[in-house]
């Protein structure tokens, strides 16, 4: 078993080197600028009367709504490149169908809020323990459960180029915002923003990891390949 997967990760890098990838790094630049100053107008664009982390603790507010956005184009993107590697008959299918699934199901957690309300259940019959409320430890599972699964598929994602350099990014903030959720108690308004900034972070350059993978498999997409193989 180790060593196919070793030998799957050698293959996976010498695919990667003979790819080509347009130059993505102004897009990327934008896309986070842009995101931090959206962070930076969240602390302003607020109602009269409330506290600068409005946008920051509140499920309806402005860092959860482009958060569900970006995990949705995460989602997007993941289908995209479904379809191109189906298309070219590509047998490294099953790690994007995990991705659009699992991308849609935390933008609908997002908008709909599955762990609040699992986690409010169960602290209706049980202690968190040394966890602030069940949300927190649901969101820490969360995490695990995603770390598996890249180690399960990593071969198919470094067979993208930039692809699992902004995905390692996106977990650097999940830590981030996890450490800050587990160590501050109570929760400050200098906190709260920090923590919700970096969820937003983290998820940004998952949907950055996979527009790079999308648009790499389809800048390498050759039709001709495809039809000679379908003959």
């Amino acid at each position: 078993m180790d060593n196919n997967f070793s030998d799957r990760l050698r293959e996976a890098v010498a695919y990667r080197k003979q790819t080509r990838l347009p130059n993505v790094n102004l897009i990327i630049s934008f896309v986070s600028l842009s995101t931090l100053a959206y962070i930076v107008l969240a602390l302003f664009a607020i109602p009269s009367g409330t506290l600068p982390d409005y946008h920051f603790v509140n499920e309806g507010g402005a860092i959860t709504a482009l958060s569900a956005i970006y995990l949705a184009m995460a989602s997007s993107f993941s289908m995209g490149a479904l379809a191109v590697t189906i298309r070219a008959k590509d047998s490294n299918v099953w790690p994007w169908v995990i991705m659009t699934l699992g991308f849609g199901v935390l933008a609908l957690d997002e908008l709909l809020q599955f762990h609040e309300r699992f986690g409010s259940v169960l602290g209706q019959y049980m202690e968190s323990g040394m966890f602030r409320n069940w949300n927190d430890v649901i969101v820490i599972l969360y995490g695990v459960v995603a770390l598996l699964i890249v180690a399960s598929i990593l071969p198919s994602l470094i067979r993208c180029k930039m692809l699992p350099e902004l995905f390692v990014i996106g977990f650097v903030f999940y830590g981030i915002h996890t450490f800050i959720d587990a160590t501050q108690e109570p929760r400050t308004v200098v906190s709260a923003i920090f923590e919700e900034s970096a969820k937003l972070l983290c998820v940004l350059f998952l949907a950055l990891g996979s527009f790079v993978g999308f648009l790499g498999i389809l800048w390498n997409f050759n039709p001709a390949n495809s039809a000679v193989k379908r003959s």
